[in-house]
């Protein structure tokens, strides 16, 4: 699952979307990886209610970028 993540984290583009549909298990250990890959993402219900196994995950890579040195020496000094 991991590579499959990583490699969407390669092939998409800041602001790219996917939606997955799987068991509620599997997506909630997607939703952790993803915020750790700081993407925004949302698991939403099943069309059927909520009582379903199968889940939905909304995704969205966000466009981010690391801290300059002088961020990184401020914020780790305070």
């Amino acid at each position: 699952m991991e590579d499959i993540l990583v490699e969407m984290d390669r092939i998409l583009r800041p602001e790219g979307s996917v939606i997955i549909r799987d068991d509620v298990d599997v997506l909630v250990k997607m939703k952790n990886i993803i915020d750790v890959m700081q993407w925004d993402g949302r698991i939403v219900d099943h069309e059927k209610g909520p009582h379903e196994r199968e889940n939905i995950l909304f995704a969205v890579k966000q466009y981010w970028t690391a801290p300059k040195q002088n961020q990184r020496r401020i914020k780790t000094a305070s």
